[in-house]
């Protein structure tokens, strides 16, 4: 009789560790399934705030470890977010003018140890970024950089003006099998080929070729579409470091990566 009644509550006892066991599997799916919601709602808000259309939504994952335990500790322990190309690219004042760059390049982002105890300044002890910048992202980038740099069209210098109208970036092509960039000028009057590098964290651009009607083209040129390329590469990686940076077909991929970083600047935490 004993055993029987020991055999009975063994029965119980794991009969209640299922249940137990089925409840947290609902509660974890339930909980992935309502943050990872929440996440793409608070994505569609923000295109929308930008006036931008998109028909993709962000896929979102969050690791092995349970989410709930994370929660309770105020530490997720891995977040990965997938996020589609939002860019919109417009000339308002017409073709050969200023452009303007809404949204922001498709990207795969990697949190590690989200530090969720301030949620108006969640903090990432370690932050992964994958990102594609397209030629034509690249493109409207320079340009807008050169009209700032060549003074926007503004110049009452002679020189300075035939600059500008002689000197229009048209076409940006990233060649894989020379590892550059090649950025033509005025329909293909001009071309500059510049190799991206990586070094402590920062890109620079190393001039290879550059000709205008035959003819190196001026320093300031090359300096000013350098400094655009730069600043292409700087407008998506905030804070972050550069650890590398690869030419692809149509365009640049860039890994990025930082420590101790702020979820909502990009920027270190204080």
């Amino acid at each position: 009789m004993a055993k029987s009644k020991g055999s009975a509550i063994s029965k119980v006892l794991i009969i209640v560790i299922a249940v137990i066991l089925l409840f947290l599997l609902i509660a974890e799916f339930g909980l992935r399934w309502f943050i990872g919601n929440r996440l793409k709602a608070q994505f569609a808000d923000q295109v929308a705030e930008q006036g931008v259309t998109v028909e993709e939504e962000p896929s979102i994952s969050f690791g092995p470890t349970p989410l709930l335990l994370g929660i309770a500790r105020n530490s997720i322990g891995e977040v990965t977010v997938n996020t589609p190309e939002t860019l919109s690219i417009t000339y308002p004042g017409g073709a050969g003018q200023t452009p303007e760059i809404l949204g922001t390049p498709q990207a795969t982002v990697t949190l590690k140890g989200l530090n969720i105890s301030d949620t108006e300044n969640p903090t990432a002890r370690s932050m992964d970024i994958t990102t594609f910048a397209t030629d034509d992202f690249i493109l409207a980038t320079v340009q807008r950089e050169m009209s700032t740099q060549m003074g926007g069209g503004e110049s009452t210098d002679f020189a300075q003006q035939l600059l500008q109208e002689l000197i229009q970036i048209t076409d940006v092509t990233s060649d894989p099998a020379a590892g550059a960039v090649e950025v033509e000028f005025t329909g293909g009057a001009a071309g500059l080929t510049l190799r991206p590098t990586v070094d402590n964290g920062q890109v620079s651009f190393e001039v290879l070729e550059s000709q205008l009607f035959g003819i190196g083209l001026p320093e300031e040129v090359s300096a000013a579409l350098t400094e655009g390329l730069q600043s292409s590469v700087d407008q998506v990686a905030g804070g972050l470091q550069v650890a590398g940076i690869e030419v692809l077909d149509n365009g640049l991929k860039i890994d990025l990566t930082g420590q101790n970083i702020n979820v909502r600047t990009l920027e270190p935490a204080a």
